[in-house]
């Protein structure tokens, strides 16, 4: 009996012990982390850290492809503060809810031209996605920052670059996708705030016959790992095309729905000049580049190029007459104000989409490339003018000519809006929600460590601060101004 006791007890004690030592190490998923030797950070996303803490009462190692040591086990592991942990080498390790992005990538062969080969996963709340892809770096401006941005295409494999479809949670399934760096946006939040401010507002007026059509696109952040290396956080967006807006496909060569870019301010986009002719034979015409239809390698600018005749040749009775039928108004509306809301001073002669849902229909602006707002221009310096109305041709004659009311019809939206999404608290809770996360979760800590740019000029707090005192000020000078129409 006693000999019965003595073994029961130790193997109690070999049970206690082996228990233990289960749940001092934990083994993270793959692809739900990334190690960067040179920066000695480790980023590890973990959506649910509570059901880790609450499996593992002691934990002492992390195992990212190999141990890595906590330098100090009382301490409790967070999203909020960064844990110091060793394999010989000191580290530090941040715990993200953000999905984490990694791409592997022949830096020395990459241009903003044609797209190279690369790996590509994802990891989002235990969902891993790997894919070769086709990238390349993005932008004009953002050529000159260090820290790049990327178009992605996902491919079935590197020979045949086959195209493949992707889909992400909460956005749509396509091949093309974009990694914006943001790094002329000292907070990373004006852009984010902006493109989900202007989904908000304006949804297509077609959307009882394309319930699937969006007037923009989604924006989701990620943490990204170029090459092993930590690159901070992205925004990963979808792009805009025909699909996006279900505009109609062309059948045989009858063009019906149409998309368009305002690529460059050539005086098309900003309806200040109005060539006596187009030519089809290219997919550049007056600064608008061609996105849909291009068929049998031609553009089909007929339409645009009535509009633009409107709008800057066309007399005033023509103007007022046939206006609403070239652009819907209420879109139209919506866009001048928001513009003028974000003070977006480079989104109106470029840096937006014109659509056409089908052949008979008017055209529609959808908002893009929203990063110089809300008080900084797109290299990211700071613009602090309150007091200044931001127009175009076509805008600019609307509220001259006042066609149908449009004056009334404008300061009627804009009372609405301030009563709702436009208001000063609606506005700062967006920012706030970004701004809060970023300091509390150590994102911008992070982000710090790896770049040197504009956000280490001042404060994070003196960049907030800058931020909204900006926007309140244009939204008191806008109130008065549309006030007085």
């Amino acid at each position: 009996m006693k000999y019965l006791s003595q073994l029961t007890l130790i193997s109690f004690i070999l049970l206690f012990l082996t228990q233990c030592s289960a749940q001092d190490v934990v083994t993270a998923d793959q692809g739900s982390f990334g190690v960067d030797k040179k920066n000695k950070i480790i980023v590890w996303h973990q959506q649910n850290l509570d059901a880790i803490l609450s499996k593992n009462k002691n934990i002492v190692s992390i195992n990212f492809n190999e141990d890595f040591s906590l330098k100090n086990t009382s301490k409790k592991l967070s999203y909020n503060e960064g844990i110091s942990v060793t394999n010989g080498d000191d580290y530090t390790l941040y715990i993200s809810k953000i999905p984490l992005i990694h791409i592997t990538i022949d830096t020395e062969n990459m241009t903003n031209e044609s797209k190279i080969a690369g790996n590509f996963t994802y990891y989002n709340n235990k969902e891993f996605i790997e894919s070769v892809m086709g990238v390349r770096y993005r932008g004009n401006l953002s050529l000159s920052f260090p820290k790049k941005s990327f178009d992605i295409e996902f491919w079935t494999d590197k020979t045949s670059q086959e195209k493949k479809d992707l889909k992400f949670n909460g956005m749509r399934s396509d091949d093309d996708w974009i990694l914006d760096g943001m790094y002329n946006e000292p907070l990373r939040l004006r852009s984010d705030v902006a493109t989900n401010l202007w989904l908000d507002i304006q949804k297509p007026y077609y959307l009882d016959k394309e319930p699937e059509a969006k007037n923009g696109f989604e924006v989701k952040y990620v943490e990204l790992f170029k090459n092993n290396e930590y690159y901070g956080i992205y925004q990963f967006s979808e792009s805009v095309d025909r699909k996006q807006l279900q505009i109609k496909k062309s059948e045989g060569n009858v063009v019906n729905g149409e998309l368009y870019k305002a690529n460059s301010y050539d005086g098309g986009p900003d309806f200040t000049k109005a060539p006596e002719k187009f030519n089809n034979l290219f997919p550049h015409w007056s600064g608008w580049r061609t996105e849909y239809p291009f068929i049998n390698y031609k553009s089909h600018f007929e339409n645009l190029f009535e509009l633009q005749q409107l709008v800057v040749k066309g007399t005033d009775e023509s103007f007022s007459n046939n206006i609403a039928n070239k652009v819907n108004i209420e879109n139209v509306i919506n866009y001048y104000l928001f513009v003028n809301a974000m003070r977006a001073t480079d989104n109106l002669g470029k840096n937006y989409y014109l659509g056409k849902y089908n052949k008979n229909e008017p055209y529609f602006f959808v908002a893009w490339d929203l990063d110089g707002v809300l008080g900084i221009i797109r290299d990211g310096e700071r613009e602090h003018v309150s007091d200044f109305v931001l127009g175009n041709g076509l805008f600019n004659r609307l509220i001259k000519l006042n066609p149908n009311n449009f004056n009334q019809k404008l300061k009627d939206r804009w009372i609405a809006l301030r009563a709702n999404e436009f208001s000063n608290d609606a506005l700062l809770s967006r920012i706030d929600k970004v701004y809060n996360k970023f300091t509390k979760e150590k994102i911008y800590e992070r982000e710090q460590l790896v770049w040197i740019n504009k956000l280490n000029e001042n404060t994070n707090k003196e960049h907030y601060e800058y931020l909204k005192t900006s926007l309140e000020n244009r939204l008191t000078f806008l109130d008065n101004h549309f006030k007085s129409l």
